[in-house]
């Protein structure tokens, strides 16, 4: 700044003049050093101008012509290459994973994540209920010195017009276990219940299938509540978008605990669940994991979930599979 002002002064010295030719010049050399900065080629170029001012000799003004025309052309050169090279970020091409399209979302979600539970499960009832196949599903949950182990498994027609439902658990607290085995078995008319707590049939009936039969099954069939209580239970947003052989399957993950009935929230030490849900509403698969700890205690609750699509070769006549039954000396278990 000083360099530039000094030509502007008319009053100044002859001697002092040759001064300030000296430090433009010396202006000049230290700009140049250094150059890749963008913002430096305007210093020398207001040197340049202020040279064939002070001198107003013809020489000196080609002087720092030549010198300053390539100080300029080079630094601008790798200035613009990084500005061009930065621009088309590559990593907008994945966006359309993380925001796809409405139509490629099923009923219930949106591209943030699930936008309503009660419409997300209805679809995935009604869809899993005309469809073939095979449920499977575990929750493991332990509180102080108490487990529960608990699976279930359903094979099911189209339309649910036969159905076998088994639900096998495990409570073991201190050295004291419990086992207990239920059976649903159903075709279009008939319903067979099946129950042994203990080693003991505590159940053991076959009656006509009713409307309320009917519900019952859809929600036991399709694993309703438990994947209720997981899409509430999560803060979800949508991870990915993956077109299957079969289907295109949607990718809901949450690392936060949305709050529930089963913990309180301020317990939570940690959380993380996956769901995968096809864009007909059929959900696929899902995982949950939740830490709690009140009281100086750790509250753990694990569950997961998966529905096969494929055919199912179930007797025409509701019966107890064999290997959780109990001899009773009933032919109609046989």
């Amino acid at each position: 700044m000083p360099s530039i002002r000094q030509p502007r002064s008319t009053a100044v010295a002859v001697g002092l003049l040759l001064l300030v030719v000296l430090s433009g010049c010396s202006t000049l050399s230290g700009t140049e050093s250094p150059a890749p900065s963008a913002t430096e080629p305007s210093v020398p170029t207001d040197s340049a101008t202020q040279t064939p001012t002070v001198t107003a000799t013809p020489t000196a003004t080609p002087s720092p012509a030549p010198t300053e025309t390539p100080a300029s052309t080079p630094t601008e050169t790798p200035a613009s290459t990084p500005t061009a090279t930065a621009s088309p970020t590559p990593t907008a091409t994945p966006s359309p994973t993380a925001s796809p399209s409405p139509d490629r979302l099923p009923a219930g979600l949106a591209d943030t994540g699930v936008r309503n539970v009660t419409r997300v499960v209805r679809t995935h009832q009604a869809n899993a209920a005309e469809t073939p196949g095979v449920v499977t599903h575990t929750t493991n949950t332990t509180v102080r010195n108490t487990s529960i182990l608990a699976s279930v498994r359903v094979a099911a027609g189209p339309n649910l017009t036969r159905v076998r439902y088994v639900s096998q658990s495990r409570r073991a607290s201190g050295t004291e276990t419990e086992n207990r085995t239920s059976v649903i078995a159903a075709n279009g008319t008939v319903v067979r219940q099946y129950t042994v707590a203990g080693g003991n049939v505590t159940l053991d009936n076959t009656r006509n299938r009713t409307a309320l039969f009917d519900r019952s099954l859809r929600s036991l069939s399709t694993a309703t509540n438990p994947l209720r209580g997981a899409l509430r239970r999560g803060n979800f947003t949508v991870a990915d978008v993956d077109d299957r052989d079969d289907a295109t399957v949607v990718t809901l993950r949450a690392d936060r605990y949305a709050g529930g009935q089963l913990y309180a929230a301020e317990n939570v030490a940690a959380y993380n669940a996956t769901v995968r849900i096809t864009t007909d509403g059929v959900i696929r698969s899902a995982t949950e994991r939740i830490v709690s700890r009140a009281d100086g205690n750790d509250r753990r609750y694990g569950f997961t979930y998966e529905f096969e699509p494929r055919s199912v070769d179930l007797p025409r006549e509701p019966r107890v599979p064999a290997d959780v039954r109990v001899e009773s000396g009933d032919s109609a278990n046989d």
